[in-house]
């Protein structure tokens, strides 16, 4: 499809899809950045591929299908079809909107041990998750293994149904199990294809097969061992000489569960499509918490209790005594002590006065955060975002140690209207979650800033990079922060108007800050 795409921004897709910027394209594709309609309109990618294919009838029925499936690390589908685009016959799949993809990185670094073990537990997860439903990924690579926000993400276009007749949409690679297209595809095919993956994650090159049709591609002895051992087992020519998904997931997270792995590693009796769909992700059977031993219950055995006496119940009534007479002398005092706290005056609340908030520092005012001795700011979108394409934590977990970003200020207390003249004031501030990894990567400050339309409610409307600094990966999470922020509503006139605020965020090593400064009315 030797097409000009960039071309083709600004047309309409299906009456639906906006192509608002083209992304990337490949011999068979292209990928356009769209947007999503609804209350919360949100960034999607939409994909295209030619539909005078013989193998593209089969590709939307699987396409509706991964529409249904739920799973955390799974890019989700959200429509597809056929349109007609300047004479040309196409499909078109609508999928979540990814940052970042692990064929970015690999160019500039292979990734460590660790960062190689975060990409692995996640794969296995979906792999075992999509061969339950009955399907095989399909096309497992680098370019594949995405990142939206701190999360990892597998591509979820290509998926084929296991034991059927392999469709090839595209050009063999080396990632395809070399028993296809002769053989269907199954969950050995996978198995080969996140071999191939890693052993590319931690070469930066991917594996060459030898000329001997028998021969096993040959194991760098640069690989750590528990990764080496995984992949040469994994890439065996013969599907039958390859671990299964459950036999990787043992090796790499060893657990005193080697018959549940090879229990779960059996085929399914049950036809794949009868299996009902599950909201929850499946997880390797070797990556489950070992089973709590059973606690043993030892028998409450009687004990000879010795005969009452007199002394038994002197004490106890003593004390008692004791405790009446107290409460007798006190109960004065305590209705002494909440009378005149009653008729104290107010304490003062502890607020700073509003001149001291930071909401309100001036842009040019604001306090720089990285020391003088540190260097530019010079941070490679590459580590950015390989720290947070690999970072096992979730969006929603908090920045702890030494790495925790720098806490806001006590929230602006909102004014009267008489007291706005005209200006709006920052009521909640939201600061960017980001992992401690990718802090670390930084050097110097990066320093995103984020345009905000306000309402005259005060609530955030719409957010727009002004100033998206070195990383897509900040700037995405600086965005996606400003989002989260409350205004008091400005006023022209005696009423309430919309109102423009720039945010500049500050990322350094140490953590985030966060400057907001009106720009209109």
């Amino acid at each position: 499809m030797n097409e000009q795409w960039k071309d083709w921004e600004g047309q309409t897709v299906d009456g639906k899809f906006l192509l608002r910027q083209f992304l990337a394209s490949t011999d068979h594709s292209a990928v356009f950045l769209t947007q999503l309609a609804g209350p919360q309109a949100r960034n999607a990618a939409l994909k295209f591929v030619s539909a005078d294919t013989p193998a593209a009838d089969a590709r939307l029925p699987l396409w509706k299908r991964a529409a249904q499936l739920t799973h955390s690390n799974l890019l989700a589908v959200y429509d597809s079809g056929r349109c007609t685009m300047n004479g040309r016959n196409l499909l078109y799949v609508v999928m979540e909107h990814a940052e970042e993809n692990l064929a970015e990185i690999l160019p500039q670094r292979a990734l460590s041990a660790d960062e190689a073990r975060d990409l692995l537990n996640p794969a296995l997860d979906v792999l075992v998750y999509l061969h339950a439903m009955g399907l095989a990924h399909g096309h497992l690579k680098p370019s594949n293994v995405l990142a939206t926000q701190d999360c990892l993400k597998l591509s979820s276009d290509s998926l084929q149904a296991l034991e059927t007749p392999f469709q090839l949409f595209r050009s063999r690679d080396i990632y395809d199990a070399p028993e296809l297209p002769s053989s269907p595809p199954s969950a050995k095919s996978d198995v080969w294809s996140l071999a191939a993956t890693l052993f590319e994650t931690l070469t930066q090159l991917p594996p060459e097969l030898s000329h001997d049709p028998t021969a096993d591609p040959a194991i760098p002895a640069v690989l750590p061992e528990l990764f080496a051992d995984i992949v040469r087992h994994s890439l065996r020519r013969r599907p039958e000489h390859r671990w299964t998904v459950a036999e990787i997931a043992a090796r790499l997270n060893p657990a005193p569960l080697a018959a549940a792995a090879a229990a779960s590693a059996a085929p399914v009796a049950v036809p794949p499509v009868s299996v009902p769909l599950s909201a929850e992700p499946a997880v390797p059977v070797a990556k489950l918490p070992a089973a709590a031993e059973p606690q043993v219950r030892r028998p409450m055995l009687p004990q000879n209790r010795p005969q009452s006496n007199f002394t038994d119940y002197l004490i106890p009534v003593l004390l008692g005594a004791a405790v009446f007479f107290g409460l007798i002398f006190a109960i004065p005092h305590l209705l002494n002590f909440h009378g005149s706290s009653a008729s104290s005056p107010a304490v003062a609340t502890s607020e700073p006065p509003a001149s001291l908030k930071p909401a309100e520092v001036p842009q040019s005012q604001a306090p720089a955060p990285a020391a003088a001795s540190e260097k530019p700011a010079a941070v490679k979108e590459e580590k950015d975002s390989s720290a947070m394409l690999f970072d096992e934590k979730t969006a929603s977990a908090p920045v702890t140690s030494a790495a925790a970003p720098i806490p806001s200020a006590t929230p602006a207390r909102a004014k009267a209207a008489s007291d706005v003249q005209g200006r709006g004031e920052v009521l909640d501030q939201v600061l960017p979650q980001v992992p401690p990894k990718s802090l670390a990567t930084i050097q110097g400050t990066v320093r995103v800033v984020v345009k905000v339309q306000v309402d005259s409610a005060g609530n955030v409307v719409d957010t727009e990079l002004d100033t998206p600094g070195p990383s897509r990966y900040f700037a995405g999470l600086a965005e996606k922060a400003a989002r989260q922020w409350k205004f008091t509503g400005a006023e022209a006139d005696g009423h309430g108007v919309p109102s423009e605020w720039l945010i500049r965020f500050e990322f350094v090593s140490s953590g985030v800050q966060a400057f907001p400064k009106q720009t209109a009315p």
